[in-house]
């Protein structure tokens, strides 16, 4: 039995466990009878505010990435608004919010971990250390010159001016050198 037919299963659990579990094809081929089908499926399942749907866990979960960025292109074109703005006008709290971010970070991961930089830098210093490490970690060795482009382009400011204000000591130099910004 998959996790989306089990019923005594939490829909995050379901989501999560199918993301992270989920066997995908790493290959580019896009069908796009599909994409428009299950773009069907999931505007159907947002008008009907049912983002726990069966439907809309088994598409996130199951299809490539190449697919799923189809599917929103489809979505997007049939529609006329962005999947993860038709699923933030249905209003459904926490599992919008999280459905919202595995869109964003299908689409353009880069611009999810500039978010997630920005959330985490809000104030005077730093507020969630380990949040913002582990985006710049992660993107480090990746691209961190998109991030920046993103961060920038979302933020209007740049992120090493924001890291070289932020943070202090050992950990300000180990972001700056991770980030490739000068001291």
């Amino acid at each position: 039995m998959s996790t989306w037919e089990n019923p005594g299963f939490p829909i995050y659990g379901q989501l999560l466990v199918g993301l992270v579990s989920s066997y995908r094809h790493d290959r580019e081929l896009v069908d796009f009878n599909l994409a428009k089908f299950e773009a069907a499926k999931l505007h159907e399942a947002i008008e009907k505010k049912q983002l726990d749907h069966d439907d809309v866990v088994w598409i996130l979960t199951t299809k490539n990435f190449f697919q799923l960025r189809a599917t929103f292109v489809c979505y997007k074109q049939s529609y006329e608004v962005a999947i993860d703005q038709a699923i933030n006008s249905s209003g459904n709290g926490d599992l919008g919010s999280i459905l919202r971010g595995v869109i964003w970070c299908i689409v353009s991961p880069e611009k999810h971990f500039a978010e997630v930089i920005k959330a985490s830098t809000v104030g005077y210093w730093t507020k969630d250390e380990d949040s913002l490490t582990r985006a710049i970690v992660t993107w480090a060795e990746i691209d961190m010159t998109k991030i920046k482009g993103d961060y920038f382009k979302m933020n209007n400011t740049n992120l090493d001016d924001v890291v070289r204000h932020d943070a202090l000591g050992v950990y300000k130099s180990f972001l700056m050198a991770l980030i490739g910004a000068k001291i």
